[in-house]
This record gives C-alpha cells, structure tokens and sequence, in this order.
C-alpha cells in the first residue's frame, strides 16, 4: 500500500483492506439488507446542483478511503481508488435502496438531493455515522462556501487531505489477545409483520422539542440514549404481550445500541469504529415496569460501555479474522457463512436497533445556514425496524425505518412520549411522495 509520493502525513494510497467491521458487509448484501445508512442537512435555500456536484469533486479528494470500489481478492474483499468522479443524483421516494450489485465499477456510498436536502447514503463497508456525518459536513460547508455564504471558520471540519490516521481500522490497532469472550446471548423477540417490496422503506419522524424531552430524562435521572432505549424496548414490550393471545411463545426483548468506540480509545478514525451493547429484558420472568426497564437500560449502558467490558467484543471480532482457519478459506466460501454468522450472531439476538449520534454542532455561520439534520438507518428482514436518533439546535429527531406496512412500534414508541408531556410533530415519507 503505498503512500502519496508528494505528502507522506496524508491517506492517500492505491487500495485499503477492509476494517474489522466492514468484512461481513459485502456477503450479506442484497436487496432486502442493502447494509445502508443516510445522514442529510436540510437548508434554509433550494440546492443549486452544479455547485454541489463541484462540492463533491472536491470533497471526495479529501477523503481517498471513500474515494473506492469494491473488489474481490481470493482470500477477503477490498478497496481499490475509483478513478471516476462520484455524481450527485435527485432524491427518490425510497431511499436506503441496495447500491448497484456490481459494486466493483461504483462508489460506496451516494449523494442526492432534492428541494433544499442534501443527502448522503453510506455503505458501511466505508465508514459509521461518526465518519459518515464528518462527510456530510465537510460537503455542505463547501456547498455553503461556494454558494457565497459567510459561513465563517470550519472548526473541526475538514477542509483539505486527512491525515493518515484518518483511514486506520482501529479495530486492529486496539486488540487485545487473549481475552474472554461476551456471552453468546439468546435467539430474541422480532417483530412480525408481511415484507413490502425489496427496496420499499417506510419512514415515520417524529421532531421533538430538546428542552422537554431532555427535561424528562433527567427527572428519571438518565442518559437521553438511556431513556428513548427504554421507551422503545417498552414498546416492545406491549407489542409482544399483544400476541401472547395467539398463542405466541414469548421472548427476550433486546435492543442494540451503537456505542463510538472513540469516546473510549484515542482514535481519529473515519471508517467503521463501533461496537454494540444490547440492553435487554426477559418478559417470560413476567411483566417490568417503565421504571425497571429504565434501571436494567441504565445499568447496562454504564457497565457494558467502559474499556474493559467492550474490549471483549472487540476481542472477539477481530479474534475471528485474525484466526488462521478463516483467513486461509477463499472468498468463496466465506460468503456462504457470513450470512449465517450475521443473522446467528447478530440479528436473531436483537428486536431492533436504536442509533444516537448525539447533538450535532456545526460552526456557527454554518448552523444559521442549516435547518435540520436526518439520520436514518437502513433495514433487514428479520429485525424489520429501526431507530435513528440526531440532536441539532433545539429539536430532536428520530426517524423509524421499517420495511412493513404496519406501525405499531412506532405508535407505542411517540404515544408513550407524548403520555409523558413530550409534544410530538410527526411526519411519514408516504406524505411526501407526491412531490418526488
């Protein structure tokens, strides 16, 4: 892998092995888990589309990691340099779709817009949201830039070539060998429910004002993730109780929950760096309250989030590619077992997923420029919905994903914060179709 002849502190190299995270990514794609994910800034003017396509050229060079194909070696995927230029294409009705199967000629991750959005939809195969927002901002406050905007200093956000730990799979660099592996964990409750159409998503949003949600999670003295991961494991809850008359076999109730790994190692990495934790009930031991849920939520994301428990899963991780077996059996096979190691080891162990990425801030002439953030996660057929979570300014948003028709989630998820005195605006992407 060789480094820019003319900057050797930069990125810059002609292909990159996938990090810990990403290898399961490219076996497991298909049109029903298309591995994606959307993070969008919503502006105060329309977007003018030649200046953000100039915006992209730019910015991409700024980020040679996402600047790649996919390609097949005979042992692992990698990256390679995409000598094309990426181009931004209009919004669709469904976003999150599957990127074209022959990724090996395109870009990992896409550019849209419409009206006055601008959207970026990642891969993970390149990066997490903590990468991926770093992206997003760095395009928009060159878009704003170019637009003629007094947008003032950038701050934190690049403008110009990474260094090179930028690009590193921190996943390596912080493993520890050996360690004792985390529990394996019980097959989980998943919520029921007929498929739309592969590429179909719908989207519910609920905006919240940030002062009076925030106002209620410190009366129960917890964190925000905290306590939208009770509520919505809550939901859940009542959700399964209502099948119980069918005749349905109850099950664990258990979320994951995204934890940024750079909050716990000294890491500047854009590409993947994040583990899950997977607060949990058992509703077979009988019925728990707000209050308990609250308790077992806040407890797990105190003791499973320190260095020393989440070094575990790190272990394990990348314990598993590093063990001599799985690197010498070719591609091939691989990715016949890494949709079963996805769905074994990975969704059938969780009801759902809740995603914060915490407030975001942005520099101050850009924040006035800025009306709102998106963040939305893809979806797969066993989980069927998911939760996206971003602060900016006053307002939060979360946005549900879900790949059926029926919202019930979503309804105990809003019903339960609005029964709290938390006001609500929700809104459906189905209303806006028209318009796309």
């Amino acid at each position: 892998m060789a480094e820019s002849s003319k900057n050797r502190d930069t990125v810059k190299q002609d292909w990159y092995r996938l990090d810990n995270a990403a290898l399961i990514y490219p076996s497991i794609q298909s049109d029903r888990i298309t591995t994606m994910f959307r993070l969008s800034m919503t502006l105060k003017e329309q977007v003018d589309p030649k200046i953000l396509q100039a915006s992209l050229e730019e910015v991409i060079n700024w980020f040679p990691f996402y600047r790649v194909r996919l390609k097949k070696g005979f042992f692992w995927y990698y990256l390679e340099h995409n000598p094309a230029l990426p181009r931004i294409e209009r919004d669709v009705r469904y976003p999150l779709g599957r990127l074209h199967p022959n990724m090996g000629t395109h870009y990992l991750f896409r550019v849209r817009y419409w009206q006055s959005r601008i959207a970026v939809e990642f891969c993970h195969v390149l990066t997490d949201g903590t990468g991926g927002m770093t992206f997003l901002k760095a395009l928009v406050y060159n878009y704003l830039k170019r637009k003629g905007k007094d947008i003032g200093d950038p701050g934190d956000i690049p403008v110009g070539e990474l260094p090179e730990e930028a690009a590193e799979d921190a996943y390596n660099r912080f493993y520890k060998n050996p360690l004792p592996l985390p529990d394996k964990g019980n097959k989980a409750f998943h919520i029921k429910g007929k498929l739309l159409r592969p590429g179909a998503i719908m989207i519910t949003t609920g905006i919240i004002p940030m002062d009076a949600i925030i106002k209620v999670a410190k009366s129960y003295n917890v964190s925000l993730t905290a306590f939208l991961v009770a509520v919505y494991i809550d939901a859940l809850q009542e959700l399964q109780d209502s099948l119980v008359a069918q005749n349905f076999k109850k099950r664990p109730i258990a979320l994951q929950v995204p934890v940024n790994m750079r909050s716990i190692y000294p890491s500047k990495t854009l590409r993947n760096f994040s583990l899950f934790v997977m607060p949990e009930i058992d509703p077979r031991l009988g019925k728990y309250s707000f209050e308990e849920i609250l308790q077992i939520v806040k407890e797990t994301l105190i003791t499973e989030t320190n260095e020393k428990a989440i070094s575990k899963s790190l272990a394990r991780n990348v314990g598993g590619q590093r063990n001599w077996i799985v690197r010498v059996i070719p591609l091939v096979f691989k990715k016949l077992l890494m949709p079963f190691l996805y769905t074994r080891m990975g969704e059938n162990l969780c009801s759902g997923t809740l995603s914060n990425l915490g407030l975001i801030k942005l520099p101050e002439g850009m924040a006035k420029e800025v009306e709102r953030i998106d963040f939305i996660l893809g979806t797969n057929p066993i989980n069927k919905t998911g939760c996206g979570v971003c602060g900016y300014h006053d307002k939060l948003v979360i946005n549900f994903a879900g790949n059926i028709r029926d919202k019930s989630v979503e309804r105990l998820f809003f019903t339960r914060l609005i029964k709290m005195g938390i006001p609500v605006k929700i809104e459906v992407n189905e209303q806006i179709k028209k318009n796309l």
